[in-house]
C-alpha cells in the first residue's frame, strides 16, 4: 500500500491535510463458482480508497495540548470493491496531551458516521456507516533521536444500527444475509451487512516510529481487536519532502502521515 499526503500548517493554531491510500496489490474473496473452491482468495488490482481530509486547531490551556479535529472522507474509493463507503463520511474528535518530561498521557473522545475515521492507523477489512461513539486513551514516550512508542487502549461504540462494508465475508456476515432459513449461502462479496451493533470495536494499538534519516522513518504497529478477534501487524516507511521539526509533542506532517497510513479503510 503506497499513502501519499500533503500537509499544510497556516499558522502555529490551525493546519489541514490530505492523504489517499493506493492498494498495490490485495488478496479478495473469489466469486468465480468454478475455481472458488480450490482458490477461495485472488489478487486483485491497483485501488485507490476513500480520500481523507482533516482539519486541526490546537490550543495550549494550561499544561495541556488540546487538538480539535474536524475530518471527512471524499468517496473516491469504490465501494463495490470494498474500498469504501460510496458516500461523505465525517468524525468530529478531541485530543488532549499531558506531558511529564519525555513522557506523555493522551485521550481521545470523538462521535462521527464511520468507522473508517476512527482509529484509523490501523487498517481494517471493513468499514462501516452509522452513527457512533468512540473513546481512547493511552501513553506515548519519546526516545533518543525522535523515536517514539505509543500505546493506546480504544473503545468504538455504534449509536444505532450500522450498514457495514466488507471485502472478505467473515462467519457473522453469512448469518446475518442468510435470510430465508434454509441454509442458502448469501450473495458474494462485497454484501452490505446491516445489522447493529456490528462495527463495535475495541482493543489496544501500539504503534513504533524510528528516524532512519531526517526524511525517512520506519514505523511500524500491532492492533489487538478483541471485539473483532483480529490481529492486525503493519511495517512501513514514511519519506517526507519537507517538514518542520517538532519541539515537544508530534508535528503536523508526523500526526498526518500515521492517519494517512491507515486512510484506505
Amino acid at each position: 500500500m503506497v499513502t501519499p499526503a500533503i500537509s499544510y500548517t497556516f499558522s502555529e493554531r490551525f493546519s489541514a491535510d490530505a492523504s489517499t491510500s493506493i492498494y498495490i496489490n490485495r488478496l479478495i474473496e473469489n466469486t468465480d463458482p468454478a475455481t472458488k473452491t480450490t482458490q477461495p482468495l485472488v489478487t486483485d488490482g491497483a485501488d485507490p480508497g476513500d480520500t481523507l481530509i482533516g482539519f486541526h486547531a490546537t490550543f495550549y490551556p494550561g499544561s495541556l495540548t488540546d487538538i480539535v479535529t474536524a475530518s471527512l472522507t471524499a468517496p473516491t474509493g469504490d465501494r463495490s470493491e470494498g474500498m469504501g463507503t460510496g458516500q461523505v463520511t465525517y468524525d468530529f474528535n478531541n485530543h488532549t496531551e499531558r506531558y511529564y518530561n519525555k513522557l506523555g498521557f493522551l485521550v481521545d473522545l470523538g462521535i462521527g458516521n464511520s468507522s473508517g475515521l476512527f482509529n484509523d492507523l490501523v487498517v481494517k477489512d471493513y468499514t462501516s456507516v452509522g452513527t457512533l461513539a468512540h473513546f481512547q486513551a493511552g501513553a506515548v514516550l519519546w526516545l533518543p533521536r525522535r523515536t517514539y512508542i505509543e500505546a493506546a487502549a480504544y473503545e468504538q461504540l455504534p449509536l444505532g444500527s450500522q450498514t457495514v462494508y466488507r471485502a472478505v465475508q467473515r462467519g457473522d456476515d453469512e448469518r446475518a444475509n442468510d435470510d430465508d432459513g434454509g441454509g442458502n449461502p448469501p450473495a458474494p462479496p462485497p454484501v452490505a451487512v446491516t445489522v447493529s451493533t456490528a462495527s463495535e470495536d475495541n482493543g489496544f494499538t501500539t504503534f513504533v516510529g524510528i528516524p532512519l534519516v531526517d526524511h525517512i522513518t520506519l514505523s511500524g504497529y500491532y492492533n489487538r481487536s478483541l471485539r473483532q478477534r483480529l490481529d492486525t501487524v503493519s511495517v512501513g516507511l514514511t519519506f517526507v519532502l519537507r517538514s518542520k521539526p517538532s519541539k515537544r509533542s508530534l508535528s503536523m506532517i508526523d500526526r498526518a502521515l500515521r492517519e494517512a497510513e491507515g486512510s484506505g479503510h
